[in-house]
């Protein structure tokens, strides 16, 4: 009967054939962890038959029989590092916590069922490489300029890559309550500027370098003090200087107006005033000797003076011009 079973198991082995075929599955080949950090060995299975038993064990090709294990589902370990979150259906998942320099090598994964048909292995494993005495550092998705309102992601690692890890963080050397891998900040405020540092936590050595956040405050918030009243006076200022152009120009061109208004009445009036004028001319007579004589004739002069009749407020006259003459008579 034992050899018939072996035979069909051996069978389905050789055929590939994806059923009634157990199988186990990492989540990654190759992992590593800081020591004192937390690490989660990602793992499922596909079971044969119903799995009565599960077993975790370090550098053992098979966990079978008494095979040293970590963990083993028939056997738990109160206190234990070694907490296993999976079932027996088919989540394998097992944490590690405060890793220690002995979790290094390679973990396997082992199913059992009451039939030993249903007996499995995961032989690939996960290599763990644990390092010691590993200094964090502190990444961020921060801009070069934060402002307040803005919200930044602080990360805590180490050249190590894990899936977990339980670290502190202090700002100014001073514990926050908030833990984690991440520290996410915001909305930003002017007091959250400071040095941040991250440690594991239970290993102070491995404290990170600081990381300086200097929020700045928001531009618009600090001028509105002064930036209101300043530009209302600056507007002011400018409605009053407007003001005053357009009233000097105003006035410019009223004055422009009246002064070709009297030029065009002047030359108006020029055109109906008339002026004649006889200039006296001497006659000169030769005498009896042949001298020229200077007879004195009489000598006379007329000038005349013609105004436009105007409408004003006096007795209705004679709409004729008037002229006036004058005679000037020079002396003999």
């Amino acid at each position: 009967m034992a050899f018939w079973r072996q035979s069909v198991l051996v069978a389905l082995l050789l055929t590939g054939s994806t059923r009634g075929v157990a199988r186990v599955r990492y989540q990654t080949s190759a992992t590593c962890a800081v020591k004192g950090s937390t690490l989660a060995v990602g793992c499922t299975f596909t079971p044969l038959m119903a799995v009565v038993r599960a077993v975790w064990c370090v550098d053992h090709l098979i966990c079978h029989g008494s095979t040293p294990s970590v963990y083993d589902s028939t056997r738990p370990r109160p206190g234990s590092r070694y907490k296993y979150l999976g079932d027996l259906e088919g989540n394998c998942t097992l944490v590690i916590h405060d890793v220690q320099k002995t979790d290094n090598g390679v973990l396997r994964f082992r199913m059992e069922a009451a039939d030993p048909v249903g007996h499995f292995t995961g032989t690939t494993g996960a290599k763990v490489n644990v390092i010691d005495d590993a200094r964090m550092v502190v990444l961020s998705n921060a801009p070069l300029r934060v402002t307040e309102g803005d919200r930044v992601i602080l990360s805590c690692a180490c050249r190590c890559s894990f899936q977990q890890l339980e670290v502190r963080w202090l700002r100014d050397g001073h514990a926050l309550v908030e833990s984690g891998p991440t520290l996410q900040l915001g909305p930003l405020t002017t007091g959250k500027s400071g040095n941040y540092t991250c440690a594991l936590a239970r290993d102070t050595g491995t404290t990170s370098l600081p990381f300086s956040l200097n929020v700045e405050a928001r531009k618009s918030d600090s001028l509105d003090g002064w930036l209101a009243p300043t530009l209302g006076g600056t507007i002011g200022l400018l409605l009053v200087l407007l003001s005053s152009i357009l009233l000097i120009f105003i006035i410019k061109r009223k004055c422009r107006m009246a002064s070709c208004e009297n030029v065009k009445g002047l030359n108006g009036e020029m055109e109906h005033l008339h002026v004649y004028g006889n200039l006296p001319s001497s006659v000169e007579r030769a005498g009896p000797d042949g001298q020229e004589m200077s007879h004195s004739a009489e000598e006379v002069s007329y000038a005349s003076v013609q105004f436009k009749q105007k409408t004003v407020s006096r007795p209705a006259m004679d709409s004729r011009d008037f002229v006036v003459y004058s005679a000037v008579t020079s002396p003999l």
